[in-house]
This record gives structure tokens, C-alpha cells and sequence, in this order.
């Protein structure tokens, strides 16, 4: 909502946006869906682009269980951009999230890095390093709680690491960036759970029990 590039960003005010929320979220808690069965994710670009601020769109502690962020390392793909390490990226957003609310834990939902940290030349090492340092960067940061890469090459922008244009490795015909595998190795992963039904299997997943 403090982005420009969507046309339900354009056209409103952060008043309308707050009401809406609202609006929304008291229909579903009425409907008894209360955090064990619905968690609210409040989720803003990691910069204001457009005539408001993200404080402007405040839906307050109480109508929300989470803070969202969407930020990437755009690097030198564009005309106005230029290489971000992950540090640069998050951390000014963080802290004005964190004057709203201390308390909500944060999930990264959008994050991503092009490879291209001069303009038209594409680099893998320092995909691997930044990859590396966000491994790096989101264990020092108690409060990020989820992280979601966004894997998919755009015109110009190669953010995927896994089946994308480019990588450091290959696994089954598919380009990777053993980086990102690397981080998720810890005695930490959970498994999936017969007795959970939020931890399913690779195979219920895709539908093929």
C-alpha cells in the first residue's frame, strides 16, 4: 500500500486503506477466527514510493499479529538503483516498524537479490555473498520470524535461485545458488508431523499421497 505499482495503490488515501482492514478483520473475528486459526500479516514496502508514508497506513496493535516487509537488492538493473547489501535494504524500514510496535515478530515476504552490481554485467559471486549475508543477517535478528524468497527472474532482473537463468551449481537440470541451501541446513528445520496437520510432507503438498 506505500507502493505505486499496483492499482490498488493508487486512487486511495491510507484512511480509506486503515477502514478497510478494519472493516475486514472484525467480519473474520466475529467468525470466531481467532490467531490459532488466523494470523494477520501487516506488510509494507521497505520504502514509500508515492505521496504517503507507511506510518500513514497504521492499522494499529491490535489489528494486526505480525509486521510484513517486501525489500530486495535490485542492484544495478535499473537506472535509480544500485547494489544493496541486506543490511541496506531492511534495517531503516525495521526501525520505523519498530517506533508502531515493539512487539510484533516480522516476516521478510518478499525478499530477493539480482546478481547484476554493475550495470549489464552479471556477477555471481556477489549473488553468493549476499545470499550468505542475509543467512548472516536474519540469524542476528531475533524478531524475523519468517523469511519467503521470491523466486522468479524478471526481464532484466534475475532473482531466482532455484530454476532461474543463472546460478553456481545444477541440480536435476535446474540452475541454484547452493547459498541458499547452505543457510537452511540446522538442527532447527521442522519436519513434517502426522499428528499436526500444518506439517505435511513434500508428497501431501503437491497431492501425491
Amino acid at each position: 500500500m506505500n507502493g505505486n505499482w499496483y492499482p490498488w495503490s493508487i486512487g486511495s488515501t491510507p484512511a480509506d486503506y486503515v477502514m478497510a482492514w478494519h472493516h475486514v478483520h472484525d467480519i473474520l473475528a466475529n467468525k470466531g477466527l481467532d490467531p490459532t486459526r488466523l494470523q494477520w500479516i501487516w506488510s509494507v514496502s521497505n520504502i514509500d514510493v508515492g505521496q504517503y508514508t507507511v506510518e500513514e497506513y497504521w492499522v494499529g496493535e491490535n489489528y494486526t499479529d505480525w509486521f510484513g516487509i517486501d525489500g530486495y537488492n535490485v542492484g544495478a538493473t535499473q537506472s535509480w538503483s544500485s547494489w544493496q547489501w541486506p543490511n541496506e535494504v531492511f534495517d531503516t524500514i525495521i526501525a520505523r516498524l519498530r517506533k508502531l510496535s515493539s512487539t510484533k515478530p516480522i516476516s521478510l515476504n518478499e525478499y530477493g537479490t539480482s546478481s547484476v552490481r554493475t550495470k549489464n554485467t552479471t556477477d555471481l559471486p556477489s549473488k553468493t555473498e549476499w545470499l550468505n549475508r542475509f543467512c548472516d543477517y536474519i540469524g542476528n535478528i531475533t524478531d524475523i520470524k519468517m523469511a519467503s524468497y521470491f523466486n522468479i527472474d524478471y526481464p532484466g532482473e534475475d532473482w531466482a535461485i532455484f530454476g532461474g537463468a543463472h546460478g553456481d551449481a545444477v541440480w536435476n537440470k535446474f540452475n541454484v545458488y547452493t547459498a541458499y541451501k547452505n543457510c537452511l541446513q540446522s538442527d532447527q528445520w521442522i519436519g513434517p508431523n502426522i499428528t499436526n496437520p500444518r506439517l505435511i510432507t513434500d508428497e501431501q503438498f503437491a497431492g501425491l499421497f
